[in-house]
């Protein structure tokens, strides 16, 4: 061969190489920018407010005539003989303490229907019974404890939740408790400085003859009370 057939051929391999296309490079890709949300903030879901239950009344007893929320937490009556309903602080002794009788509340009158005359009646005994009470204590206590009606160291309060002034003449005339007269009444011993309730009592008295009327009743109640708190409270 000679030396010209592998020139030619070179440059005819050269010619090839120029003319064949170049590779371009690839494009780059864009970053895809996401189109979700960006997270939201944590929230806090609210805390519901605790359940307190309503207060519920205490049940009235005595026919609708015992109201125990007039006495205050605390008080769990017991029945007896000379007193209807009553509660004594345990341990309680009232010797050498002043028990200062306060002037009582006006009349509740928490039995329905009751007329002018029962009211008249009502705030009658109001204002005699605090008296007759004083006197029965005083007796009663023998020195050990005193009662006043200007001071002392506890109170003594009280108010009446029914009264009924009855009939003479249905006593007179028909009797068996026709025109009977009737008193209902709360009374309570308090220390003034807390609030706590040392003695708690709820009382009915009953005149049903011709013979008596609603104040006899009362005094004779009073002395039979003052004899109980006496063993009860004074040792």
């Amino acid at each position: 061969m000679s030396r010209v057939a592998p020139l030619v051929l070179l440059s005819a391999l050269c010619l090839l190489a120029q003319a064949a296309p170049r590779a371009e490079p690839s494009p780059e890709v864009p970053a895809v920018k996401s189109v979700l949300p960006a997270a939201l903030p944590a929230t806090t879901a609210p805390t519901p407010e605790p359940h307190t239950p309503k207060p519920v009344a205490p049940a009235l007893q005595d026919d609708g005539l015992l109201d125990p929320a007039w006495f205050g937490e605390g008080v769990t009556f017991t029945k007896g003989d000379e007193v209807d309903y009553f509660w004594v602080k345990p341990g309680l002794n009232l010797a050498g303490h002043t028990l200062f009788m306060k002037p009582w509340e006006d009349p509740a009158m928490l039995r329905k229907g009751r007329d002018g005359k029962d009211n008249a009646k009502a705030t009658e005994i109001t204002d005699s019974f605090p008296g007759m009470l004083r006197g029965a204590l005083t007796g009663a206590f023998n020195g050990r404890a005193r009662v006043s009606r200007t001071e002392g160291d506890l109170t003594l309060v009280g108010r009446f939740v029914d009264a009924n002034a009855g009939s003479k003449a249905a006593k007179w005339l028909i009797g068996l408790g026709a025109g009977s007269e009737t008193a209902t009444w709360d009374l309570k011993i308090l220390d003034p400085k807390t609030g706590e309730v040392l003695v708690a009592v709820h009382h009915r008295a009953i005149s049903m003859t011709a013979m008596s009327n609603i104040q006899d009743k009362l005094v004779k109640w009073a002395d039979k009370f003052a004899t109980f708190l006496g063993t009860q409270a004074t040792r």
